[in-house]
């Protein structure tokens, strides 16, 4: 029987771009290939060897990778993966062709896809197939990361069940009215963390107000009726996503709510509107807030169950949470809270309008460093360089060689001078940085966070 060996390729997206390496080898024509290279024994799955060859060809780390592709050779077998481009260093990589001359040379370039198909590529079917999915890859990538095309938030209902006891006048403390919290397990995000109960995401097809009843019969085995929106917030988690809440209140209850969902709850209990424990997810603690303030000012005489519900006057229907600049510990702290296991800084670093930039032959970075365990951010910044006063400057995502989900900081800096190590780019130029590493110093540059606009 014949031995089949088997490979695995990355069709890597920079910004537009595709990396490609130029093989310039004596005695031969150059040549183009992508990156990548065979499945080794120790590899856990084809795309552990991706993210493996990835890092020893380039040192690079990536976010999702789709696998799109498979090539059938003589005694070959190719995985073709596509991904997008986090991060590049090349002074880690450690494969053996980088480190033996006779191998001959590996030139890092970016190349437009469509323009893939006139240069000499090895396999030329590969080539082809970058060429003819320019427009499809791209596209695919996007819908792994994140909504295509018109943005369209993820919409929160939380349905607040409130315990009154004695009326509540305008204007009067809600000290006595206490409000349904879950404790969170098992979901990946904010485990061991009080959450509004019932809670969950709009569906397709349906109305907030069927939201708000279908939790409240999935997570609490009870009936609402009445369901009336109090307050609608729009959130942004440090360093996330943005999204919208909608917090309703029902005028009445059929059952005795029970913890109908133990794999996804710990437990559940009664706390007063202004006395919340400590550990609450800061966006329920907001959207909590925001309905007692709504209930402090409703319409005098009204028990708690009939004005948690009625039209309130005078009190915000809308408010903004997480749209602040973060500060370094809440950035940490939301990276745990959704489940990454690990945190990588990185410094842009603005010097007479010039970023500062580790350099060599092929291409440029920005400093960056994993967040040592028990580390603060601030003090994983340090050991960068000493650049004192830092501004948050936006947030990525990555998946690391190893295959630990990560979210990355970047931080911006104005140093009087060039620490060691780093050297300036030319005022304005964004020099050889990988395409997302360019929009962390438009970003900074501009003092506009967030703004994704292209390079």
């Amino acid at each position: 029987m014949t031995s089949v060996r088997h490979s695995v390729r990355a069709i890597l997206f920079d910004g537009d771009d595709v990396v490609l390496f130029r093989r310039v080898r004596a005695g031969r024509e150059p040549y183009w290939i992508t990156p990548g290279g065979g499945v080794e024994p120790t590899d856990t799955s084809p795309e552990a060897a991706l993210r493996r060859e990835l890092d020893e060809e380039l040192g690079a780390t990536t976010g999702p990778a789709l696998q799109v592709f498979t090539l059938v050779e003589p005694g070959r077998l190719s995985t073709v993966f596509a991904c997008r481009l986090v991060s590049l260093d090349l002074s880690r990589r450690s494969g053996p062709e980088f480190l033996e001359p006779d191998i001959g040379l590996h030139e890092v370039r970016r190349v437009r896809p469509e323009e893939v198909r006139a240069l000499n590529m090895v396999p030329p079917e590969l080539g082809e197939f970058i060429s003819a999915n320019a427009a499809t890859l791209p596209a695919l990538l996007d819908a792994a990361t994140y909504a295509p095309g018109r943005y369209r938030p993820v919409v929160d209902v939380h349905l607040l069940l409130i315990d009154g006891g004695a009326p509540v006048h305008r204007g009067v403390s809600t000290g006595g009215v206490k409000v349904l919290l879950g404790r969170r397990q098992g979901t990946g995000y904010a485990d061991g963390e009080w959450q509004i109960m019932p809670s969950g995401h709009l569906e397709e097809g349906e109305s907030v107000v069927d939201t708000a009843v279908r939790e409240a019969r999935e997570e609490l085995g009870i009936e609402v009726d009445g369901c009336e929106v109090v307050h609608v917030m729009h959130h942004r988690n440090a360093g996330g996503t943005a999204r919208i809440g909608m917090f309703l209140v029902p005028r009445s209850i059929t059952g005795i709510p029970v913890n109908a969902e133990p794999h996804k709850c710990a437990e559940l209990a009664w706390f007063p509107l202004d006395r919340l424990p400590e550990r609450t997810v800061p966006y329920a603690r907001a959207g909590v807030e925001a309905v007692r303030r709504a209930l402090a000012s409703r319409p005098p005489g009204l028990p708690a169950a009939v004005g948690a519900a009625a039209v309130v006057s005078g009190s915000p229907v809308f408010s903004l949470h997480g749209w602040d600049v973060p500060g370094s510990a809440d950035l940490a702290s939301e990276a745990v809270r959704a489940g990454f296991e690990e945190v990588t800084v990185c410094l842009v670093a603005l010097l007479d309008g010039a970023v500062l930039v580790h350099s060599d032959d092929e291409t440029d970075r920005l400093p960056a460093t994993v967040v040592r365990p028990g580390e603060g951010v601030q003090a994983a910044l340090a050991r960068l360089a000493p650049v004192g006063e830092v501004s948050f400057a936006g947030a990525d995502d990555y998946v690391s060689p190893r295959g630990r989900t990560g979210r990355r900081l970047a931080f911006s800096a104005r140093p009087a001078e060039a620490p060691e190590g780093l050297v300036p780019l030319p005022a304005g130029s964004l020099g050889r940085l990988p395409y997302a590493e360019g929009v962390f110093v438009r970003r900074a540059s501009s003092g506009l966070l967030y703004d994704l606009s292209g390079r």
